[in-house]
C-alpha cells in the first residue's frame, strides 16, 4: 500500500512548504484507481456493518466489497472474498480510499472532551479535518469521533494542548495515531506564550522570596514597600515575619503603632486604609523573619538516641509508663526481671466457654534482655479462633483449639512498634511465633493457664492475683494408698511447678490409719504419728465415718503431682483440688 495522502501532501514550515513527490503521487493514484476498478468490476458491493458482509458468502473469489457504517471504526474498510462462492471468508484488504474526512463538533461535548461526528468512519489512513466549537479550559483535551473511544489531542511535536490552546472556529488538521489525534496544524501560540509568561512570573517571585529568606539567614532585615491609595487595607508581604512584634511600619515617614495593624502569615492588614495616590510607594515595612526550630515528631525518639548511661535514671524517675514506646524500647535493667502487675484473666460473659478477658497491667518479658510490656486496657481474646491483633479477635498461636488439656496464655509484644497483645498456646513454655503471630512479636511472658474439657470448653475458675480457685472443686483422687510412696496427679497446670490447694478426706471404720502428703521436692519420710501429724495426716477410728484434714497446700512437680503414703496397706483416701497458686514466672 502506498503512502497516504496526508503524508504525501503534508504541510511544512510557512517559509518552506513541503513539495509532494510526483512518484509518490503516481503510486497513490494508481492504488486508488485499482481499488475503485476492483470495486466497480465486482458489482459495487456495499455493506453497512462487517457482520452483514460476513453473513454473505455468495460471491466469487477475489470479489471486493466496502463496509461503510460499522460502529467499530476498525471494521470499516475494503474487503476481498477468499475462496469460491458460498464458501471461504472475507479478508480486510485496506482502509476506505478517502484521502481526508471532515468531522463536525456540534458542541455536544465539553471544552476539554470534544464529541465530533463524521459521515464517513474515521480511519488512521485519512486526514481528519475538525472545526472546534469552543475553547478548551484545561489540559489535556480529548476528542471522541462518532461516540467512539476518546483519543487525546496532541500537538505536532507530541505535547498536550495548553489551556486555551484551541479557540472557537479553529480548524484542526490531524490523523489518528494510536490513542492520540496528532495534529498537522498546531495550537494557538498565544496560549503557549501566556503559559510561559506565567512560569516566568512565578520564577521571578520565587527568586525574590529566596533573596528575602537569604537576607533573614544573614540576620538582616527584609524591606517591603507598597503604594497606599486610601482604600486598600490588606497587603501581602514577601515572607512571613512570624508576629506583629517583628515588624516596623512607616507611612509617609510616620511610624505606625502596632495596634493599628495585624499580621497573619504573609498577610498585613491595617485597621484603616493608608493614604496615597496608589502610584508612589509610601508604605515601608521593615521586618525580621520567623526561624523554624526543628523538633522531633511525636514518639520518634527511640532508645538508640538515648545515652545508655541515662537509661537507668530515666526508668527510676518514671512513676507511670504513659507511652508504650517508652516501655518497649528502653531495656529493663537489674531488679525488674520477673516483674508482673495486674493482667488477671476471667471468662468473658458473652462467650464464657471460649473467650477470656485480661485486665490492664504490665510485665517484664521472659528470657534475656527483658523489656516492660504494658497492656493499657482490658483485652478480650478468643481461644476458638486464630490469633489476630486487637480486642475481640482470635488468640490461638498455631493450629486449632485442643480438648481435654491445658491452654496457656501469654502477653506478647513487638518491640519495633510497641504493640502489646495476648495469645494462647498448647505449649507451657513459649508461644509459637511466626505462624499466626508475626515474627516481629519477639517478646512474651506467661500470665495464665485455663483447663479445657473434652469439648474444648474453658472450665470455670476464679482468679485473685496469683491464686486460682475452681468454681467447683475437682475430685482428683479416690483410691487407696500403701506404705510405699506413690504420686498423685492434681488439677493444676502442667509444665510448671504450682502450689496446689487441696482438701484430703478419709473414709473408714478402722483405727490406726495415718497418711502423709508431701511435695516431690521433699524427702520421702515413713508415716508415723509424728510425721503424719506434722504433714496434716488423717487419723481414723471405729466411730469416724468421714474425716477431713482441712485445707492444705503442697508444691507440685511439673507433671502436676504430689506424693502420698499411708501407715498401713490399702488405706482409702479422697483428695479434692480447690485450686492452686500460680507464680506466673515471678523470680
Amino acid at each position: 500500500m502506498p503512502l497516504s495522502a496526508a503524508v504525501i501532501w503534508s504541510n511544512g514550515p510557512a517559509g518552506s512548504p513541503t513539495q509532494p513527490d510526483k512518484q509518490e503521487i503516481r503510486e497513490w493514484g494508481t492504488w486508488v484507481e485499482s481499488t475503485i476498478q476492483a470495486f466497480t468490476s465486482s458489482g459495487g458491493l456495499l455493506y453497512e456493518t462487517r457482520a452483514d458482509l460476513y453473513a454473505d458468502l455468495a460471491h466469487d473469489a477475489n470479489a471486493f466489497a466496502w463496509v461503510l457504517g460499522d460502529p467499530v471504526a476498525a471494521n470499516n474498510g475494503v474487503y476481498q472474498k477468499i475462496d469460491d462462492s458460498g464458501a471461504g471468508y472475507w479478508r480486510r484488504a485496506g482502509d476506505l480510499p478517502f484521502s481526508f474526512i471532515i468531522a463536525t463538533d456540534s458542541g455536544a461535548g465539553t471544552p476539554d472532551a470534544i464529541k465530533a461526528t463524521s459521515p464517513i468512519p474515521i480511519s488512521a489512513s485519512a486526514l481528519v479535518v475538525l472545526k472546534v466549537s469552543q475553547a478548551n479550559i484545561s489540559s489535556p483535551v480529548t476528542v471522541s469521533f462518532n461516540d467512539g473511544t476518546p483519543v487525546t489531542i496532541k500537538t505536532n511535536s507530541g505535547n498536550d494542548i495548553a489551556p486555551a490552546g484551541v479557540v472557537p472556529d479553529m480548524v484542526l488538521f490531524g490523523f489518528l495515531d494510536g490513542a492520540n489525534y496528532r495534529l498537522i496544524s498546531d495550537q494557538v501560540s498565544s496560549a503557549i506564550v501566556a503559559e510561559a509568561e506565567g512560569f516566568a512570573a512565578d520564577a521571578e517571585a520565587f527568586r525574590d522570596q529566596a533573596a528575602d529568606y537569604a537576607a533573614l539567614a544573614l540576620n538582616d532585615k527584609v524591606l517591603n514597600t507598597f503604594a497606599g491609595n486610601g482604600t486598600t487595607t490588606v497587603f501581602t508581604l514577601s515572607v512571613p515575619p512570624g508576629s506583629r512584634a517583628n515588624t516596623d511600619i512607616n507611612v509617609d515617614g510616620v511610624y505606625q503603632l502596632k495596634s493599628s495593624y495585624t499580621v497573619s502569615g504573609t498577610t498585613l492588614t491595617f485597621s484603616e486604609a493608608p493614604p496615597g495616590d496608589g502610584v508612589n510607594f509610601n508604605i515601608e515595612v521593615s521586618m525580621g523573619g520567623k526561624i523554624d526550630v526543628g523538633t522531633p515528631g511525636s514518639e520518634t525518639v527511640n532508645a538508640d538516641k538515648i545515652d545508655g548511661s541515662d537509661i537507668t535514671a530515666i526508668r527510676t524517675k518514671l512513676s507511670v509508663y504513659s507511652k508504650a514506646q517508652v516501655d518497649s524500647l528502653v531495656a529493663v535493667t537489674g531488679g525488674l526481671a520477673g516483674k508482673l502487675y495486674g493482667l488477671a484473666g476471667s471468662q468473658n460473659t458473652f462467650d464464657a466457654l471460649n473467650d477470656m478477658d485480661f485486665a490492664a497491667g504490665e510485665a517484664a518479658s521472659s528470657g534475656a534482655n527483658p523489656v516492660i510490656m504494658a497492656l493499657a486496657a482490658t483485652l478480650t481474646k478468643r481461644s476458638d479462633a486464630v490469633w489476630a491483633v486487637g480486642n475481640n479477635n482470635g488468640a490461638m498461636d498455631t493450629g486449632t483449639k485442643p480438648t481435654s488439656t491445658w491452654l496457656y496464655w501469654y502477653l506478647i509484644m513487638r518491640p519495633d512498634t510497641g504493640v502489646v497483645d495476648v495469645c494462647c498456646s498448647a505449649s507451657a513454655t513459649a508461644p509459637s511465633i511466626g505462624t499466626n503471630i508475626p515474627a516481629a512479636y519477639t517478646k512474651y511472658r506467661y500470665i495464665r493457664a485455663t483447663l479445657l474439657d473434652s469439648g474444648g470448653n474453658i472450665v470455670p475458675d476464679s482468679q485473685n492475683d496469683d491464686e486460682i480457685l475452681w468454681v467447683t472443686n475437682r475430685q482428683d483422687f479416690n483410691s487407696t494408698l500403701g506404705t510405699t510412696a506413690s504420686l498423685i496427679t492434681l488439677s493444676v497446670p502442667a509444665g510448671r511447678k504450682m502450689t496446689a490447694i487441696i482438701e484430703p478426706h478419709h473414709n473408714t471404720v478402722s483405727s490406726g490409719q495415718l497418711f502423709r502428703l508431701s511435695s516431690p521436692d521433699q524427702a520421702d519420710v515413713a508415716v508415723d504419728n509424728e510425721t503424719a501429724f506434722n504433714a496434716g495426716g488423717i487419723a481414723g477410728g471405729a466411730t469416724l465415718m468421714n474425716v477431713t484434714a482441712g485445707q492444705q497446700r503442697y508444691r507440685t512437680n511439673t507433671s502436676r503431682q504430689i506424693r502420698g503414703r499411708a501407715s498401713v496397706a490399702s488405706a482409702h483416701l479422697t483428695i479434692s483440688t480447690i485450686g492452686y497458686i500460680d507464680p506466673r514466672g515471678r523470680i
